[in-house]
């Protein structure tokens, strides 16, 4: 057997075209999203055949939402997926990371605020279905109620009681995509981490979680907020504006032209006593 290949394992049961057969995805957009680094490179056999696992279908199928739901890119998505280059943290760093760890866990930010959620779901008059959805996006997923659990619920609450309800079609599901964005910050904050910020004392790291943080959630809502308002301009400037209505003048009716009426024959003058004027004689 040729050195690096290996035989086909229970834990890669499927060949491309069972990939493509499952997830609707063609061969070919397989092949290149293992290129661009979005999928692992299929298990090689001795025969030189790919396998492929239920990992390859669940990234298809979560590539495949991104792009046809949330519309990310592929650059995006692949920042999602950590795709690239390996974040590699300096033992500085990771001291770093361990000082932020225990300034969350010093402040109790998150308290735990009950051990029943099902009780508390009722009263806040939560739907099974929304119970369901939400510990998906997981919220109570140790089966405990956090402070922040409490926070995101109320607001999806509120979104719901706003008039974006289930009889609309919409459900704590669709807040999924905000999931996707906090990932890929949070990607891109710790990039820029890795590369910039060689070390960090307590105190900068104590910083970090109290200013840096919220300065971050605060201008994420600013741009939010200025892009929404952002397209309603354009929208309101693009061609779906509403154009004036040019009303057409109102067509004048052109009277008809006279029409002249057939003149009578003179008739010769008689005298007023009906009697003939005698003839002048020829002779004076």
């Amino acid at each position: 057997m040729p050195r690096g290949r290996i035989e086909a394992q229970s834990s890669t049961p499927y060949r491309i075209k069972d990939l493509t057969e499952i997830t609707g995805i063609s061969k070919e957009a397989v092949r290149f999203y293992i290129t661009q680094g979005l999928l692992p490179p299929a298990v090689k056999t001795a025969h030189n055949m790919g396998w492929y696992s239920d990992r390859h279908i669940e990234l298809l199928r979560f590539i495949q939402k991104l792009q046809t739901e949330q519309f990310l890119p592929l650059k995006a998505i692949r920042a999602l997926l950590n795709g690239g280059r390996e974040l590699d943290f300096t033992d500085a760093q990771g001291r770093a990371f361990e000082d932020m760890r225990r300034r969350i866990a010093a402040e109790n930010r998150d308290l735990k605020v009950s051990d029943d959620p099902a009780r508390l779901a009722q009263e806040l008059g939560l739907s099974r279905w929304e119970q369901k959805e939400l510990r998906a996006l997981g919220l109570a997923a140790d089966g405990t109620v956090s402070i922040s659990d409490v926070e995101i619920t109320r607001q999806w609450i509120a979104i719901r009681d706003a008039g974006l309800s289930l009889e609309r079609g919409f459900s704590p599901a669709n807040l999924g995509y905000i999931k996707d964005i906090v990932e890929i910050a949070l990607r891109s904050e710790l990039q820029l981490f890795a590369d910039r910020i060689r070390e960090l004392d307590s105190e900068e790291a104590a910083k970090v979680i109290d200013i840096v943080i919220p300065a971050l959630n605060r201008i994420f809502a600013l741009f939010h907020e200025r892009r929404v308002e952002s397209f309603l301009k354009e929208l309101s400037m693009g061609p779906l504006a509403a154009a004036p209505v040019k009303r057409k003048p109102k067509a004048i009716a052109s009277k008809p032209a006279p029409v002249a009426s057939p003149k009578a024959p003179k008739q010769r003058r008689k005298p007023a006593s009906g009697k003939a004027l005698p003839r002048a004689s020829r002779k004076a």
